[in-house]
């Protein structure tokens, strides 16, 4: 019997073998730095359905952009490809101050994944706080107004609000 040692080579693997193949042996979303890993984004992103124009005739075509918060807390950046494409001053900016419970729970999570993860640290998850102020990370533009848009930041415990006129 001949056996056709040049199936694989001359055809797709993934279309003979019954699974697909992976090199690790793992899925990607079972992989560690995929599952404990902080998100890529740390901004939240605006899906923008209106054309925005400036008093000098440039425009900020319809898209999804990253709204970022400068370091200041005094503009809020429309950002696309890591490039900024435009910039709204900040006109109400709340910074919600953590409270003493908020604290004391976030303290004894941590005593309690500690004590779990006590005899193997390694599979200790990262800080998960960090995580849930990700979570509760949004921007959106309203159109109610007549005369303006209101563009709405939240990351975390900052919220910032900022009007672009029509």
């Amino acid at each position: 019997m001949i056996v056709d040692c040049n199936l694989l080579a001359l055809n797709n693997p993934d279309d003979i073998l019954p699974y697909p193949t992976y090199k690790s042996g793992l899925l990607d979303t079972d992989k560690g730095y995929v599952r404990f890993g902080y998100p890529s984004v740390s901004y939240p992103i605006l899906n923008m359905p209106y054309i925005l124009e400036d008093f000098e005739g440039n425009t900020l075509p319809p898209g999804h952009y990253q709204i970022v918060l400068s370091p200041d807390r005094r503009t809020l950046y429309f950002v696309e490809s890591n490039q900024i494409k435009a910039s709204v001053p900040v006109v109400k900016l709340i910074e919600k101050m953590v409270s003493q419970e908020e604290e004391k729970k976030r303290i004894e999570e941590q005593e309690k994944i500690a004590k779990k993860y006590k005899n193997n640290p390694r599979k200790r998850p990262l800080d998960q706080t960090e995580r849930k102020k990700q979570a509760s990370m949004e921007a959106s533009i309203d159109n109610s107004q007549p005369e303006y848009y209101i563009l709405n930041y939240k990351n975390g415990n900052i919220k910032a609000t900022g009007y672009i006129f029509k």
